[in-house]
């Protein structure tokens, strides 16, 4: 009798792990189609709707400068970034054509090259960054939002409110690339839209395709943007400027330090994490595999990027103050638990074969 129940038992178990097999499968399509439509898509329009206000704000700084006319643009600026937060994880598909993303955020830049090569064109008034068609021939760190955050916020940038010759050039520099970011994130959004190749590729993988072979594939596109996500703001954008002690903190490693965009990046970077974790489908992975769990990793998220939103000081104040760097070096701790416990259970109950990236630092 115990080996018919046995029997009985081990037949209903495979029976149970067929259904959640090709349910599984079922859910990897649903998976893509939910990360398209509700997060990547979004996503990109959003952005392209604000570097559009960005070049307008630009293009009217430059033709009447004024004070009133710098701000509208700095605003136009910091709401572009907040929007690029929040793609900034995906590394796939139409941004990862023509080096749109270095295009976009050339960053980390330890060395400072990017620095160098926009003082550099601005002592010799090279002309040919004056048009967007010939600024997108040159070197990526000149084209996009770490230069223009200069032009905008770093040396002489108070100057731009003013009309004078010289003056006239950096604007204009600066136009350019406000119109080079726009092309660029209007491109991307195109790649996004429903019927072209990319979005095609991504909602119908096939054997034959350069990309995905199979639905669960893009899967695993998107879990490697959600544990990378997390883990760029831990490591590099968190880890990196904090150094190993107060004295040994390198602020200016941080992203968008002189426009004092630092923490608003890092948020808006999680922001983008949590949308894809809740909308993207994994937190009902995630909960599949563990019910309520979904729940502790978003209350880990939710910290986080309150914190990060409640941070007003300058990095290079914060980075130095024992109070700030004990909670700095706290959600530091918070991310790597939500990020293992999030990695561990969407691997299994997804099926992915993917171990802990190289940037984890522990």
């Amino acid at each position: 009798m115990m080996g018919v129940m046995r029997l009985l038992f081990l037949a209903a178990a495979l029976l149970l792990a067929g259904q959640h097999a090709v349910q599984a499968e079922t859910d990897h399509a649903a998976l893509a189609h939910d990360a398209l439509t509700k997060v990547i898509r979004p996503g990109y329009d959003d952005l392209a709707a604000n570097t559009a206000v960005l070049k307008m704000t630009a293009d009217a700084l430059c033709a009447q400068p004024s004070q009133s006319a710098l701000k509208d643009t700095k605003d136009a600026f910091a709401a572009t970034v907040e929007s690029w937060s929040k793609v900034e994880i995906f590394r796939f598909g139409p941004v990862n054509k023509n080096h749109r993303h270095e295009r976009l955020f050339f960053w980390p830049d330890p060395k400072g090259i990017g620095l160098r090569q926009v003082r550099t064109v601005l002592a010799k008034r090279d002309e040919s960054v004056l048009l967007a068609d010939t600024l997108a021939e040159k070197s990526v760190a000149l084209q996009g939002l770490p230069a223009l955050e200069y032009l905008l916020y770093g040396k002489g940038a108070d100057t731009l409110a003013k009309g004078a010759e010289e003056i006239g050039f950096r604007c204009g520099f600066a136009a350019s690339i406000a119109d080079n970011v726009d092309r660029i994130a209007g491109a991307v959004a195109e790649g996004w839209r429903e019927g072209a190749e990319d979005s095609k590729l991504f909602l119908s993988p096939g054997p034959s395709d350069p990309l995905y072979r199979a639905p669960k594939d893009v899967t695993l596109e998107l879990f490697k943007a959600f544990t990378s996500g997390i883990e760029l703001v831990r490591d590099q954008k968190l880890g990196r400027p904090l150094g190993e002690s107060a004295e040994r903190a390198r602020p200016r490693l941080a992203a968008f330090w002189r426009s004092d965009l630092t923490f608003p990046n890092m948020a808006g970077n999680l922001e983008g994490v949590r949308t894809l974790f809740v909308a993207g489908g994994f937190a009902g992975i995630v909960a599949a595999e563990s019910p309520g769990v979904e729940d502790s990793i978003l209350f880990d998220l939710n910290r986080v990027i309150n914190i990060l939103n409640a941070v007003h000081e300058p990095i290079a104040e914060a980075v130095r103050d024992p109070a700030q760097r004990n909670k700095l070096e706290a959600l530091r701790v918070a991310l790597k638990s939500a990020r293992d416990t999030a990695a561990a259970l969407i691997s299994q109950g997804a099926g992915l074969s993917f171990g802990f990236n190289a940037m984890d630092g522990d």
